[in-house]
């Protein structure tokens, strides 16, 4: 009892540490408040500062207690709807929630660990320490190994309801953008610390001015760079949206059928315009993009489910790519299904083109580190294979899209390896049916946070971005990381607009996560090897 006493945070230190994640999870969508971004950690950091060592050994034990404290709550809020999302596939639901909270919690605890470590003993100073350490734990959760990789909402993305303001993403990429969201948070948290060590007011007016310096600069040529990037429109794009239930697509038959009338009712008439879904002065698509896996089945080797395909495709008079279950054949003859997006041609028949999904879903599309098979007898799992290649797809005049399925969106490296291979625009596939319902209390967070990563891909490659959800958000992002053309939830409905893009190739694009890995190593080197100024520990 003693020992499992130790590893609860004492009630008089929980407050700065709960301040912190609860400011934290405000920034986030659907709340997106803007203040929260510069402030949330600093009661944190404030609360590692004072944890001033005793000698007995407590104190790193007690930092890092606070840290798992503040990650229980911060992720536990932020991924509420993750059970809620995972039970229909699998009575694993609840254990991989509590699993997936306290991995990252524990994560949150080597991050007070390591800043208290660096400034108690490293005496690296707390508005470089916190910076480093916070963007070096975002990295970590963004590789870890065996498909369990999970960027989801780093502190940068938090801003993408304000995307003027990370322009500069496009040099640094959503790791430098929670670099600098981290410093400026670090620099506030130090003049905390000064202010109560009796610090005039000289002191603190450095501390202000230096905030307000690296506040502005930043912000400043992302706002001059939103009216002076050279966009160009590329085409028109319809997105559509069916709206089939969640309950409706745990039965492939079913399923199948409600997608196939929802799409009769919003194809176009012979006439060219969509049952009274569009002006009749708005241009006829380009391209048209159905969701993530629109109907169930082997399409490929299904004859008649390829023909029910193209009878709906042909009332479009246009290429429509859409999602379904590929196959691929391994060197011993096994076929493992594949979460696909293929390309219909004008002429009514499929294309060559066919993208596989290669970020897979833990649990929901496959297990980590297996095929899956051990899943089976207890959930719904489809156990999905790992794609390889990135193929593009062409529309119009020669422009090239690249597909990111449901949450490829949140892995920025997929998206920027795209845009190396030449990709002009993204198309981003998915369902979000399963994170709430038609009823407004059924909704969570989750059908609000998973489109926010497609403002930061678009900033991050200044290219556009077109999204069909089947339940929404349906929607457009310039390359400046503007939403447009938004549908509503739960809705049956087409979106047809102008998409952008420009001909810039980003420092990023051509870069990469240097942000990320340079906090990484630097933290990494700051606590292995013993700074000159050090003291002993």
């Amino acid at each position: 009892m003693a020992g499992l006493h130790g590893m609860i945070l004492e009630r008089g230190h929980r407050l700065l540490p709960t301040a912190s994640a609860l400011a934290g999870v405000s920034a986030f969508p659907p709340f997106h408040f803007l203040i929260p971004s510069f402030v949330a950690l600093v009661p944190l950091a404030v609360w590692v500062a004072d944890q001033n060592d005793l000698g007995d050994g407590s104190v790193p034990l007690r930092v890092f207690r606070g840290g798992v404290w503040f990650g229980v709550l911060y992720f536990g809020l932020l991924l509420y709807w993750m059970p809620l999302a995972l039970a229909a596939f699998t009575w694993w639901a609840v254990p991989a929630y509590l699993t997936t909270i306290m991995v990252l919690a524990l994560g949150a605890g080597c991050f007070t660990w390591a800043l208290h470590r660096l400034t108690h003993f490293g005496r690296v100073p707390l508005w470089l320490a916190l910076p480093l350490t916070w963007t070096a734990l975002e990295w970590a959760r963004a590789h870890v190994p065996g498909g369990l990789a999970f960027p989801w909402l780093g502190l940068g993305t938090s801003l993408t309801g304000y995307p003027e303001l990370v322009g500069s993403a496009e040099l640094v990429g959503a790791r430098g953008i929670t670099l600098w969201l981290a410093l400026l948070n670090g620099l506030i948290a130090e003049a905390v610390w000064a202010a109560r060590a009796g610090a005039g007011s000289r002191i603190l007016a450095r501390w202000a001015t230096a905030f307000v310096l690296v506040l502005a600069v930043p912000a400043g040529w992302g706002s001059w760079r939103a009216r002076t990037l050279p966009v160009r429109a590329v085409g028109q794009v319809a997105v559509v949206q069916p709206n089939i239930a969640a309950q409706f697509r745990l039965d492939g038959v079913t399923s199948n059928d409600s997608t196939e009338a929802a799409l009769i009712r919003l194809s176009p008439e012979r006439d060219g315009l969509p049952s009274g879904l569009a002006e009749p002065d708005e241009p006829s698509p380009d391209l048209v993009v159905w969701p993530e896996v629109t109907f169930f089945g082997p399409i490929e080797s299904d004859d008649s489910l390829q023909e029910r395909v193209l009878a709906l495709a042909e009332r479009w008079s246009a290429p429509v790519v859409f999602g379904g279950i590929g196959e691929t054949v391994t060197e011993d003859g096994d076929t493992i299904p594949m979460n696909s997006a293929f390309l219909t041609g004008r002429d009514g028949h499929f294309t060559d083109f066919k993208y596989n999904k290669h970020r897979i879903v833990p649990l929901v599309e496959g297990a980590p580190f297996s095929s899956g098979a051990w899943l089976e007898g207890g959930s719904q799992v489809d156990s999905y294979g790992r794609g390889r290649g990135r193929p593009l797809g062409t529309m119009g005049a020669g422009i090239r899209f690249g597909i990111l399925i449901c949450n490829e969106s949140i892995f920025a490296s997929h998206a920027r390896a795209f845009r190396l291979l030449g990709a002009d625009v993204f198309l981003n596939l998915t369902n979000d049916g399963w994170f709430g319902g038609e009823a407004w209390y059924t909704r969570t967070s989750a059908l609000w946070q998973h489109p926010a990563h497609l403002v930061m891909r678009a900033i991050e490659q200044r290219v556009g971005v077109a999204r069909a959800a089947n339940t929404g958000f349906s929607l457009f992002v310039d390359p400046i990381g503007r939403v447009y053309g938004q549908t509503e939830l739960f809705q049956e409905v087409v979106r047809s607009e102008t998409i952008y893009t420009s001909d810039v190739l980003t420092v990023y694009t051509r870069t990469g996560d240097v942000a990320g890995w340079t906090a990484l190593l630097v933290t990494l080197g700051l606590l292995l090897i013993p700074a000159p100024w050090s003291r002993p520990a």
